[in-house]
């Protein structure tokens, strides 16, 4: 896994990467705090903090990846990932038809179902959208006309 680095200032970090399932799972991190985690649509774990690799629980068929990075401020934070798989549950089986929703960041394919239960649901304008992983809907909340212009 690669971490990229999407922000950063003098008291925090924005940060993610590009899954293989091809989510973009990505977290704020605010100076002082012990982690900040997101999970990804396949089952893949992300964790960042001072010491994120310690965090992570290990997971049969999963391995451990880390990447150390040091902020703004000097302070050493450790990306760390479970990474399994990387299979969409939307593609595991297609003898079950699902009604999928489509993320309006990024166009993944999202279970509704399984969105909502992560907290990946928002509301705009009466109309119900569904996201990936916690990236895509922080960006969405922050300018959803953006997503949603058809231009």
């Amino acid at each position: 896994m690669q971490l990229t680095v999407l922000d950063s200032g003098p008291t925090s970090v924005r940060a993610g990467y590009v899954c293989p399932c091809g989510c973009t799972p990505s977290v704020e991190y605010q100076r002082g705090e012990d982690l900040v985690e997101e999970g990804c649509c396949c089952g893949n774990h992300f964790a960042f903090g001072p010491r994120a690799s310690g965090s992570l629980v290990p997971k049969a068929g999963f391995q451990s990846e880390l990447q150390a990075f040091t902020a703004p401020w000097g302070e050493r934070l450790e990306a760390a990932w479970l990474v399994g798989p990387s299979k969409h549950a939307d593609h595991a089986s297609t003898s079950t038809k699902q009604t999928n929703a489509i993320d309006p960041v990024c166009g993944m394919t999202v279970d509704p179902d399984s969105a909502r239960a992560n907290g990946l649901h928002s509301a705009h304008d009466g109309t119900d959208y569904f996201f990936c992983g916690r990236g895509c809907k922080v960006d969405f909340e922050e300018d959803p006309d953006r997503y949603l212009d058809p231009g």
